[in-house]
């Protein structure tokens, strides 16, 4: 029995499966962790969510693309150019998979580990950060997750304020979960900067010291290629769908084990 944590999937089926099959996954025994975008940009998202909707023993946290998802589904946003999400859009689960979808956590943790697909601002432990997801998970899971997704969009406000209410509260929270690369020791966020390139004035939010010793997992940031330099925070995103690799990690014993990704035509 074991515990593997793997990084953004995107769609990529084939690799999905083949990492699998490279640490001998055993559905019965086996654990499996998904730190979020497990859909879009890539060819398979259906069969993404078909398999890892039937696991029994999994935990799944939302990432950005999750969420666009479910905006696109639900009709409060249209699909970009760069979106290949149609597979999902025509199928006759679409309302099975947005109910499921929408009952997802942010950030998921044990006794030893958090799981968050962008990252988690120093400001914030890791208890006041489950806290703020847990609002808009309420959001999510409720009446009124279509205003939400309405809102949802933007990078203002830019950094946390106890005062914060209504749609902007939930958004900032939503982006430090699932946008967050960078940003300053008091918690301001530049949500332009995706390589690893620093803007001035920014740091990798990693970079910072915590106020806990949780060790953290995350995907998002294809662009740090799985490195962080800290020996507690760990980056999953290795750029499977930009044709690079998709990474796993065993938690028992911090093992790594990765594949290729498939060679697809243009």
């Amino acid at each position: 029995m074991s515990t593997y944590a793997i990084g953004d999937i995107q769609g990529c089926f084939d690799e999905l499966e083949q990492l699998l099959t490279l640490f001998n996954f055993d559905p019965t025994t086996d654990d499996l962790w998904f730190v979020g975008d497990l859909i879009n940009r890539g060819p398979k998202n259906l069969e993404t969510l078909n398999f890892v909707m039937s696991l029994e023993r999994t935990r799944v946290v939302l990432g950005n693309h999750d969420l666009h998802f479910l905006a696109v589904a639900s009709g409060a946003r249209t699909q970009s150019r760069s979106d290949t999400l149609d597979d999902l859009i025509r199928s006759d689960q679409l309302p099975e998979i947005i109910e499921w979808m929408r009952h997802l956590p942010l950030i998921y943790s044990d006794a030893n580990w958090v799981m968050v697909h962008a990252g988690i601002p120093s400001i914030w432990d890791v208890e006041k950060a489950a806290t703020h997801a847990r609002e808009v998970e309420s959001t999510l899971s409720g009446n009124h997750f279509m205003e939400f997704f309405k809102h949802m969009y933007g990078n203002s406000p830019a950094i946390w304020d106890d005062n914060l209410t209504s749609w902007d509260r939930l958004r900032v929270i939503t982006n430090y979960l699932t946008r967050l690369r960078y940003c300053t020791a008091s918690g301001e966020m530049n949500l332009t900067a995706k390589d690893k390139i620093q803007p001035p004035g920014y740091s990798p939010w990693f970079s910072f010291p915590r106020r806990d010793s949780k060790q953290i997992l995350f995907g998002h940031w294809a662009a740090i290629g799985g490195t962080t330099g800290q020996k507690n925070i760990i980056a999953l995103d290795t750029g499977c769908v930009w044709g690079r690799e998709l990474t796993a990690l065993r938690l028992d014993d911090r093992r790594f084990f990765s594949v290729s990704a498939v060679k697809r035509n243009s």
